[in-house]
């Protein structure tokens, strides 16, 4: 051990000597070649703070400190508007506008100046636009045309009156404002269609949030908002490729090479590029390979490219090459890819987007009475065309007054895709300054006024829904689920108890287990009826704390594997979030779906994961599976499943779990996956 120190120090001591001996002579050479080359004395860092300021200028070292402040504020303002029942959107625009000319600038214009120098912007807007490429991919995942295809009347209907009633209000307004703020050498029937198409954005991801936030998904209105604003994204995205079709070609004559070229592409999509998504869907199931996953973002970008070449716009690329994809029925290839593009997009790339809208937007430019009155024209024309126009058509088609204006607040809901719509035509140079900053205030205003006024509107719609689920619930339990343990126990009891019966050791432990098992049974349906009585007794009958869902689960599989006397596969990942929950309720409602597993099904799985702030729980078991048609019922009323085979039970636990994680804002869906009967609960956490 010395040997080999005293070997390495004199290897060290060596090279450095040499290599100090070569820097001597080296710089010697610096006389011959600088003798005749002055250097200024003011380019020349004389302290450690002048260096580093220096660097910092730089363009990479600016472009981090941009993109460290953008996610820190955006985040910020995010998680503040979750305060006030406001979609993330809503805090992530505030914060753009904040830091934009409109307050930031406005306060600090010399670290405004330091920090978004007009020739960093350029660098912000290529990276934005590849977070909002990738962004319209996921967009375009979420939409199934398989579902879209089988809609009804009633939603393509109103779907279509919801778009073409306030396209109409908003080439009606730009008769009025193309005087006034249309750029020079802009004509007015681009102008117009742009307008247009701006009043006539509904943002699905935002309304698909706020519909799964408030647990809308199983109301008339909720369900039916989804696939109108479904067919709405397919639609006004297909009319915007037309207006900027129109607009790069300047006249309908000149746009028709142009529009042969969309159709084309168009074509191409779907008849080249989806069966090849179809296949590799089909070819996935658990895990994605990093091979396919850099083949679909080729495909992707190759997409996005071909738009942007015919004239389009690289986002509508995008879009179509999500919406491409197979469809979840299908095949799991959206749920394995959504995530990891979604991190990606919505945590680094998309908050540049938002700050770059807010560098775009001058509400200072609103110096006037006038301009806050025509800003205010525009707000309320926008809200009166979708939601009016909405809500007229569901009225038409059989919808009651509340839930045609309950829909009409949903469409009326703008947010991120109206941004997306006004920043392209911000850079066609179809909108001035002061004009995007107006329509960025309305899809502000529109997005923020969509959960106060749906709250008021169906105050009390969903407590009611759910007390009379309970009262149904109450008369099975009641029927059944109390009777049947009941004339067990009875049973038993008589049978230990008649000195005319001689039972064997072994008979005896029988009985006593079968007084066991029944008394268990009795108490979850007591437990079952104090939370309904629960249920009735207030507003808010949720007993909320700081839980961690991994010990709730944990407890209840103890106690199910116990009662079972078998053990479920477990697999949990390790940074699951705490979440707010009344942890005496979610026990029960887990335990009701363990029961159910174990009682259906030899093997039990149990996964645990979080995609974002979601924690979504599986539990899953073998055995006969039930067919479809049980499935679609048990979302919609309590039964037993068709793989009971004589097994008691009356299908109201996992009804009742249903209420249970719907009132703590959750969702709880059934489907076949492998061959496995799985329930998965997801739940929104508080970090």
């Amino acid at each position: 051990m010395k040997k080999t120190l005293l070997i390495y120090m004199a290897l060290i001591l060596f090279f450095g000597i040499a290599i100090a001996r070569i820097l001597h002579y080296g710089s010697m050479l610096e006389t011959s070649l600088l003798s005749e080359v002055i250097i200024p004395a003011t380019t020349i860092p004389t302290t450690f703070g002048d260096t580093l300021i220096k660097q910092l200028h730089h363009p990479l070292p600016l472009l981090l400190i941009q993109f460290i402040v953008i996610m820190i504020v955006t985040r910020l303002f995010g998680y503040l508007v979750s305060f006030v029942a406001q979609p993330t959107v809503v805090g992530e625009i505030i914060a753009g506008i904040i830091l934009g000319p409109s307050l930031f600038g406005a306060l600090f214009p010399d670290m405004f100046i330091t920090l978004f120098p007009k020739e960093s912007l350029g660098n912000l807007h290529l990276i934005s636009q590849l977070g909002l490429i990738f962004f319209m991919f996921v967009v375009g995942m979420e939409l199934d045309f398989d579902k879209i295809k089988k809609q009804s009347s009633a939603s393509v209907f109103i779907s279509h009156v919801s778009i073409i009633f306030p396209f109409f209000l908003g080439v009606a307004l730009a008769y009025w404002l193309y005087p006034i703020f249309a750029p020079k050498n802009i004509t007015f029937i681009p102008f117009a269609l742009f307008i247009g198409i701006a009043m006539s954005i509904t943002a699905f991801p935002v309304l698909a949030r706020i519909i799964k936030e408030k647990n809308l998904s199983d109301t008339t209105y909720g369900s039916m908002a989804i696939t109108c604003a479904a067919a709405d994204d397919i639609t006004a995205w297909y009319i915007l490729a037309l207006i900027i079709a129109f607009s790069v070609s300047g006249s309908l004559s000149s746009s028709f090479f142009l529009l042969l070229l969309i159709a084309l592409y168009v074509v191409v999509m779907f008849y080249v590029i989806r069966p090849i998504l179809m296949k590799i869907g089909h070819s996935q199931n658990e895990q994605l390979s990093m091979n396919v996953m850099s083949l679909i973002i080729v495909l992707l970008l190759l997409s996005s490219l071909a738009t942007e070449a015919i004239g389009v716009h690289a986002l509508f690329g995008a879009f179509m090459a999500g919406a491409m994809m197979p469809s979840s029925a299908t095949s799991r290839l959206k749920e394995l890819i959504a995530p990891r593009l979604e991190y990606v997009s919505l945590l680094v790339l998309l908050p540049l987007f938002f700050a770059l809208t807010g560098l775009r937007s001058e509400i200072g430019l609103l110096n006037s009475t006038d301009a806050w009155i025509i800003c205010g024209g525009i707000i309320v024309i926008a809200v009166f065309g979708k939601l009016i126009g909405s809500a007229l058509a569901s009225k038409y088609m059989g919808f009651s007054w509340r839930d045609s204006f309950a829909l009409g607040i949903l469409m009326n809901t703008r947010g991120l895709m109206e941004l997306v719509v006004l920043n392209i035509g911000y850079e066609m140079g179809i909108l001035s300054t002061e004009l995007f900053t107006m329509f960025v205030v309305m899809a502000l205003v529109t997005t923020v006024m969509t959960g106060p006024i749906l709250n008021l509107i169906t105050k009390g719609f969903k407590e009611n829904k759910i007390v009379e689920t309970m009262q149904k619930s109450l008369i099975d339990l009641l029927s059944h689920e109390l009777r049947t343990p009941l004339t067990l126990i009875r049973g038993a009891a008589s049978n230990l108890s008649n000195p005319k019966f001689v039972l064997k050791e072994k008979d005896k432990e029988e009985m006593v287990q079968t007084i066991v098992e029944g008394s268990r049974r009795m108490e979850k349906v007591i437990d079952n009826l104090l939370i309904n009585a629960r249920f009735r007794e207030g507003k808010t009958p949720l007993n909320r704390t700081m839980v961690r869902l991994e010990e709730v689960v944990s407890s209840a599989l103890a106690i199910a594997e116990n009662d079972w006397h078998r053990q479920a596969k477990l697999s949990f990942s390790s940074d699951i979030p705490p979440l707010s929950a009344d942890i005496a309720l979610l026990q029960l409602a887990i335990g009701n779906l363990l029961d159910n597993a174990f009682k259906y099904g030899d093997e039990v799985s149990v996964e645990m994961s979080t995609t974002f702030n979601d924690i979504n729980l599986v539990i899953c078991n073998n055995g006969d599976l039930p067919t479809a048609d049980t499935i679609v019922n048990l979302g919609n009323t309590p039964g037993r499943l068709d793989n009971a085979m004589g097994k008691p039970g009356s299908g109201i636990g996992l009804r009742l779990s249903q209420n249970i994680i719907e009132v703590h804002g959750g969702k709880l869906t059934i489907d076949i996956e492998n061959d496995h009967f799985c329930v998965r609960v997801s739940l929104r956490s508080e970090s």
